[in-house]
């Protein structure tokens, strides 16, 4: 409508505001705001009836209904979307999700700086790969946890697999550390606890290697095991490591089986590790260790070893020893290791038993230590214990031992380097090789050297031995066991009623069957001298001195340009029959001279030994005497040779080169073994 200029202004409608605005028409109110029970016509004061129809929005009689119905739908498909991109997107995000929140509770945990990947999540594990803890320090090629959701909702992992662990561990004062960092651990009333909080019941190793890097070298294992977890206890189904370690100056690689295993909070919050049947064997070396019980644990700074049982055997189709029983404690505190073991050997047929116990220390820092060794005293009988019945490997071809031995002292070490100093102390000793006999031995033998077995110079055993036919002698033997082996033999002497018979300076040598020695003979009776020469029919008195080389050749005994001769005045009685026959067969002429030597009186008496290269001995006998009844005490010079190829003087010295030779041998072998 057009407003007329300068006109009256047009009268105002009725019903218009001040502000002269037409006043709005009131909108038909919407059924559904309408109250049930009816509405009021506008102008009116009737109130009409609405029929009540459940949904009249939706009443196809209603214009406004499909309008409602659009945006009803689009509200519930926008509230589904809302919903699906909260459950979708963490879901498709969920690897690097898992992967920031491991990361974060391993670091929390005191495990970083952590590297990883999350390469498989769902509801009933979880996978991961490329781990590495503590800076690079521990790495792990794949980790596995499996766990049912109800478990899991409970916080409970039911199984981790760890597989390719690689870590280098050292020491740092009381602690291990990996990447500088010291470990720490913490223990579960549910178990092991991975990151997070949440506990495993089972946890398994698969082709782990660990390095440590200690004070006296690098110890590096390999292993796989499975471990269970029962409260603050863990317990492991199978168990297998080898380890390499230096050990006596070489790199030697040790394979441990444990089928019972035991990891435990101890009384002082330690961990302590129970075990038992536990088995350790050295590659390249015949022994191994079995049924090995006891415990270890860990507190403060010091680790203590028991060991309650275990058994030493040699895996050699013939054992060179019978089992040792071992038990003892072992305590390691810094740099120091203190231990003491018993050790126990029963003999075959329980015919006896050796108790040996060592006590001592050894520091890591210096390469050295240390132990007192003692062996209780232990009785051989004849038909009782022998030394074979503890050693296997001497076999049966030796003569029955009794006495009795003890072993005392220590051994000392610096590095590889061994030096015992350890003394066998032998009392009533008794040894019956063939042909000959020795009883009462004694004496202490120093041992300075144990693989293989030597000894110091001088040592000195006493006996009595009776030999060759000749008369019971007291015996002193000085000498020395080589680390060859050998035997040196620096003095032998038999004493014989006031005189001596003694062998100069030897050494008998399994790989040197040749040697060459000489008997000395000094104030020895006549009558000995001539059984140990062997010539029978003779017999007489007097005291003889001299010298009877010997030359030992592959096995054979040669006697050289051997001189005896009395010291003094004697008599010398010769039976007809012992002399040549050719003197015997000579006729009256000889007669004579075979009635002086029925009493000879010698002034003079001289023997000289020789054999030739055929093995053919003779004795050339010289006197210078008389019979007194015989032609008033004439004087008579005489030059008698007498066959003998020295049976008696041979066989002793070969008895004696071959039981010592074969002791020896048996002795080698043992060692070597």
């Amino acid at each position: 409508m057009l407003k007329p200029r300068g006109g009256p202004r047009p009268p105002r409608i009725a019903g218009r505001g001040t502000s002269g605005k037409s006043p709005r028409r009131p909108s038909p109110r919407r059924p559904t705001d309408l109250p049930a029970e009816g509405y009021t016509e506008p102008g009116t004061c009737q109130t009409k009836e609405i029929p009540n129809q459940g949904h009249p929005e939706i009443d196809s009689d209603n214009p406004l209904a499909p309008r409602i119905r659009r945006k009803r739908t689009f509200a519930a498909i926008l509230a589904i979307a809302i919903v699906a991109a909260a459950l979708i997107v963490p879901w498709m995000y969920r690897l690097e999700l898992a992967r920031m929140a491991a990361i974060r509770s391993l670091e929390r945990s005191g495990f970083g700086p952590v590297e990883l990947t999350v390469s498989h999540l769902d509801l009933s594990g979880l996978r991961a790969r490329d781990i590495g803890l503590y800076g690079g320090g521990i790495r792990i090629a794949a980790l596995t946890l499996a766990y049912a959701p109800s478990r899991l909702a409970a916080g409970i992992v039911d199984r981790a697999k760890i597989a390719g662990l690689e870590a280098t561990l050292t020491a740092a004062g009381d602690d291990i550390a990996a990447g500088g960092v010291p470990l720490r651990f913490s223990a579960s009333t549910d178990g092991a606890v991975a990151p997070g909080g949440f506990p495993i019941s089972t946890v398994e190793f698969v082709d782990a290697h660990l390095a440590f890097d200690g004070p006296t070298g690098r110890l590096e294992a390999n292993f796989s095991t499975e471990l269970v977890f029962s409260g603050t206890d863990i317990r492991n189904k199978t168990f297998a490591v080898d380890l390499t370690m230096p050990l006596a100056g070489q790199l030697q690689t040790i394979h441990i089986d444990a089928p019972e295993l035991a990891i435990s909070t101890g009384d002082g919050g330690g961990p302590r590790l129970r075990f038992d049947k536990m088995a350790i064997r050295i590659k390249n070396i015949p022994w191994a260790v079995e049924n090995i019980g006891g415990g270890i644990v860990w507190q403060g700074g010091r680790f203590q070893l028991r060991i309650d049982s275990s058994r030493i055997g040699n895996t050699q189709t013939q054992a060179v020893a019978v089992p040792l029983e071992l038990t003892g404690d072992v305590a390691l505190q810094g740099s120091r290791i203190d231990f003491a073991a018993h050790i126990m050997a029963k003999a075959s047929g329980d015919k006896g038993r050796i108790d040996l116990n060592a006590k001592g220390f050894h520091d890591r820092a210096a390469g050295n230590g240390q132990s007192s060794i003692a062996v209780a005293p232990v009785m051989f009988q004849a038909k009782g214990l022998q030394p074979r019945d503890l050693l296997p490997a001497l076999g049966d071809s030796l003569p029955a031992l009794t006495g009795s031995a003890a072993i005392s002292g220590g051994v000392t070490w610096r590095g590889a380097r061994l030096s015992p100093k350890l003394t066998l102390h032998i009392a009533g000793g008794a040894y019956e090789p063939e042909g000959a006999s020795l009883r009462d031995i004694h004496g202490d033998i120093e041992f300075t050297g144990l693989w293989p077995v030597a000894t110091a110079p001088g040592q000195v055993l006493r006996g009595v031995v009776e030999a060759g036919g000749l008369a019971p002698s007291n015996a002193t033997l000085i000498f020395h066991l080589l680390p060859k082996p050998a035997l040196g033999i620096e003095s032998l002497r038999m004493e014989f009623a006031g005189g001596q018979i003694a062998a100069s300076p030897f050494t008998i040598d399994p790989a040197r069957p040749n040697f060459a020695t000489a008997i000395g003979v000094r104030q020895i009776d006549l009558e000995q001298i001539l059984k140990l020469v062997g010539i029978d029919g003779l017999d007489g008195s007097g005291k003889i001195d001299g010298t009877i080389p010997l030359a030992i050749t592959g096995g054979k005994i040669a006697i050289r340009d051997g001189k005896l001769a009395a010291s003094g005045p004697g008599v010398l009685r010769v039976r007809s029959d012992a002399l040549p026959k050719q003197i015997v067969d000579a006729g009256e002429s000889m007669t004579l001279v075979l009635s002086a030597l029925a009493d000879f009186h010698y002034d003079t008496l001289s023997m000289d030994l020789a054999e030739n290269v055929s093995g053919e001995g003779t004795v050339a006998l010289r006197l210078q005497g008389r019979n007194p009844a015989l032609l008033e005490g004439r004087a008579f010079n005489l030059n008698i040779k007498f066959d003998s190829n020295f049976d008696r003087l041979i066989d002793l010295a070969l008895r004696s080169m071959a039981a010592a030779r074969e002791l020896l041998r048996r002795t080698a072998g043992s060692a070597r073994q």
